[in-house]
């Protein structure tokens, strides 16, 4: 049960990741007026790279059955974790806890536990 909880929140993790990253580039930073040309190149920098880090993380989780046992299997699956419920804690702190990508970080974290 442990290994199909670490698969539904690998899995979740990279579909979050995949619509962060394309709803981010074209929803968010492709209509920003930024003042400044480095503000819109920072906005952009965060879109993408939380995308690819929680992608990353979403693969790692789907693997982790298969590539760690243990205290080593433990630990990958709590610094992912630790990763994403950052993560969810910054989308609730920067939108005051309207914007639903905070809570679906946090699901996936606690199935992410629920697994380690």
């Amino acid at each position: 049960m442990a290994d199909i909880a670490l698969y539904a929140a690998g899995g979740l993790t990279v579909m979050i990741a995949i619509i962060h990253g394309y709803l981010g580039g074209a929803k968010v930073v492709g209509p920003s007026t930024a003042p400044n040309p480095d503000a819109k190149r920072i906005l952009h920098a965060i879109m993408f790279l939380s995308a690819v880090y929680w992608f990353v993380g979403g693969a790692v989780l789907i693997a982790a059955p298969h590539l760690f046992e243990g205290e080593t299997r433990k630990w990958v699956v709590y610094v992912i974790a630790a990763m994403l419920v950052s993560g969810a804690l910054g989308n609730m702190w920067s939108t005051r806890a309207k914007h639903f990508g905070g809570y679906f970080l946090l699901i996936v974290s606690g199935l992410a536990l629920a697994g380690a």
